[in-house]
């Protein structure tokens, strides 16, 4: 297995390394200092499989040994995702515009519940005016205005729910769109912290 460096390369480690990896981190006889190394060496390597292995050790009873487990298996991630190839910015950038249209689809879905509430309300409202009306105690002219309110959150409303399936198409479309196989998968709110400089 290789030194401790920066960045190991892709292929660096064979499928019998990976193996023996797993053999160690799950191993009760393998020392504290043993797991924190192979641990850097996993966070340092851009692949799926050590992915997976810091992931499954994670999971792990001996998992708590190494202090800074859940840094390494972010710093894997970094490494694993970056890009290398156009094809690969392009896709990298599309997932940073999954999570921002995620955001504002969260968004819009509070202000769309917000206003059905608003709508509820207000259809109390006019029921009661309609009923005062009927009484005798209020004019038509009332009711007429808290009618034109209804329709103003109803409008509101439709216009929210048009603008989530907007939003929810263009997020459907950027998924598709997606090329990059190791890109395909991946949470768009990983993507939170990432940002263009």
């Amino acid at each position: 297995m290789g030194k401790n460096k920066d960045i190991y390369k892709k292929d660096e480690f064979s499928e019998q390394d990976y193996k023996e990896f797993e053999r160690r981190l799950f191993s009760s006889s393998t020392s504290v200092s043993e797991l924190q190394r192979i641990c850097m060496t996993l966070a340092h390597t851009p692949t799926k499989k050590a992915q997976d292995l810091l992931k499954l050790f994670t999971e792990s009873d001996r998992a708590h040994e190494v202090g800074w487990l859940a840094l390494a298996a972010e710093e894997q991630e970094f490494h694993y995702l970056s890009p290398e190839n156009e094809q690969e910015e392009r896709d990298y950038l599309a997932l940073k515009v999954l999570q921002e249209l995620q955001d504002e689809l969260v968004q819009l879905d509070i202000q769309l519940n917000e206003a059905k509430v608003d709508l509820d309300k207000m259809e109390i409202r006019y029921e009661a005016v309609r009923e005062l009306v009927k009484k005798g105690e209020l004019e038509e002219v009332d009711e007429a205005g808290v009618h034109d309110a209804m329709v103003v959150f109803k409008a509101r409303c439709e216009e929210l729910a048009e603008e989530i399936e907007f939003k929810d198409k263009i997020f459907d479309q950027v998924k598709e769109s997606i090329k990059t196989e190791k890109y395909k998968d991946v949470d768009p709110m990983s993507m939170r912290n990432v940002h263009w400089g």
